[in-house]
């Protein structure tokens, strides 16, 4: 099942896997600033959790696409690990 963010271009995947609810954050490689704004909204909701694996997938990605954008997100995403701990 798909779940809506909010944004046209970026959504969120959610599902069971093992009776444990699973959340995913997708985003197309670019995403213009207002988009990028509107993601790290939602970013600043995700729980600790979530953001673990959103900073692992950021990780992969910066290995295998890297990109200015995908630097700043795992930054971003970094910081609010800091301060969600």
């Amino acid at each position: 099942m798909a779940l809506i963010i909010g944004m046209t271009t970026a959504y969120a995947h959610t599902g069971v896997v093992h009776g444990t609810l699973v959340c995913r954050v997708s985003l197309p490689d670019t995403l213009s600033s207002d988009s990028l704004q509107m993601f790290y909204r939602q970013i600043d909701r995700l729980s600790v959790f979530d953001l673990k694996k959103v900073r692992e997938s950021y990780i992969y990605k910066n290995r295998t696409q890297p990109s200015d954008q995908n630097k700043r997100i795992l930054l971003y995403v970094e910081e609010r690990l800091k301060i969600a701990k």
